[in-house]
């Protein structure tokens, strides 16, 4: 047999030939992805981040469209302190280098405080109720008593003078009244006390000075 009809019959081999077409396959897809990536990198086009920390997120967007990046807002921290709509914090850092089109996501101060549901605490203790609160970060309490049969009782919880629901949602750290219960019993004792009579020592046929009892010739 020839040597052209060895070729022949060699690509004429449809094993052959599927195996040969798909490395052919193989090396175009590797050289496409290759210019794929060359293209969605960008090679020496990284970007320096600038900092961005106490601008206004427009101001910081100004900056960033100029070297083709763009901020987004992922957080906000209320702060009586902080200036409303400042950034505070930035990702990526100040200094490093990304490539054209990357989103700078950024934390700023928020415009207004953050909603806290307050749970219901009626016939909660004065102390469990208040150290609840507290570690919520209600740290302004007031304390309003009703009289009642027991003492110490939560009641209700007051916000600018209205009583909050169980879970209603109200600024954080705002200024908080609990009104609790005060025994009335304790209230009546030292009534009686303050209005009982002083003892008569002429009462009751009481001693005299002798040891002997005296009678009130008055009674006959």
């Amino acid at each position: 047999m020839s040597k052209k009809q060895n070729v022949k019959t060699f690509f004429g081999n449809n094993i052959i030939r599927n195996l040969l077409m798909i490395i052919a396959t193989g090396m175009l897809l590797a050289l496409l992805a290759t210019l794929f990536l060359n293209l969605y990198t960008r090679h020496g086009q990284n970007m320096g981040i600038p900092s961005l920390e106490g601008l206004q997120a427009k101001e910081a967007n100004a900056i960033l469209h100029a070297k083709g990046l763009h901020a987004e807002i992922v957080d906000s921290i209320y702060s009586l302190d902080g200036v409303p709509g400042a950034i505070i914090d930035q990702i990526p850092k100040a200094g490093n280098k990304v490539k054209k089109g990357r989103a700078i996501y950024i934390t700023i101060y928020s415009r207004n405080p953050q909603l806290v549901a307050v749970p219901g605490l009626e016939d909660y203790s004065t102390r469990q109720a208040t150290a609840l609160l507290t570690s919520m970060g209600f740290n302004q309490i007031s304390i309003e008593e009703i009289p009642s049969e027991y003492a110490g009782l939560v009641v209700a919880v007051k916000y600018r003078g209205r009583t909050l629901a169980a879970e209603e949602k109200i600024p954080a750290a705002s200024p908080l009244t609990l009104v609790v219960t005060r025994s009335t019993a304790n209230d009546s004792l030292q009534l009686n006390d303050e209005y009982a009579l002083p003892s008569d020592p002429s009462d009751h046929g009481e001693t005299n000075r002798s040891g002997k009892g005296t009678i009130d010739d008055t009674f006959f």
